[in-house]
């Protein structure tokens, strides 16, 4: 069975994002609207490349969102050619460009294997499955069928089926 794929473009913010007041130099998990979804149990969407997909196969009734109003910062760093020790750094945000660079970016992988549609600025939470106590630990057991069925740890077409089967508890198939 294909797992489909589920945005939830349909699917309103969260109520925790009404009036949630300042968030200048704040980053996600520091908004009071984060804070507070995770005080009622949520988590965190896993921010890296490689599970950009997961909010668009995460059930409906276990995922929210938040407008993402997050600030990023970017470091620069610059290395001795010969030695690699660093010889200077320098932390300043990551403006506008730079995160539609990084959205860019996302959708382009995304678009590799075959998912499209993403809504952007957005800050995903999750809810683990029944059966596990976090979304780190469905994550976990993801790595451990990929391996045990020989399905590379990257994100390829396998990799998100087997996400999907796992996070909705089904059966690989026969």
């Amino acid at each position: 069975m294909t797992i489909a794929y589920d945005w939830g473009v349909d699917q309103p913010p969260d109520p925790a994002a009404e009036d949630a007041g300042e968030a200048a130099g704040l980053g996600p998990e520091q908004l009071p609207e984060v804070r507070e979804l995770i005080a009622r149990g949520w988590q965190l969407a896993p921010d890296a490349p490689l599970y950009a997909f997961l909010p668009a196969v995460w059930p409906r009734e276990l995922r929210t969102w938040v407008p993402d109003r997050a600030t990023r910062y970017d470091t620069w760093y610059e290395q001795d050619p010969k030695t690699y020790a660093v010889l200077r750094t320098e932390t300043r945000e990551a403006g506008p460009a730079m995160m539609a660079e990084i959205d860019d970016d996302h959708d382009w992988t995304l678009a590799r294997v075959g998912i499209s549609g993403r809504p952007r600025g957005r800050l995903w939470l999750l809810k683990p499955p029944p059966g596990y106590d976090s979304v780190d630990a469905v994550l976990d057991q993801v790595w451990r069928r990929a391996q045990q069925q020989g399905i590379e740890l990257t994100l390829s077409e396998p990799f998100v089926q087997l996400t999907g089967r796992t996070v909705r508890s089904e059966a690989p198939p026969p």
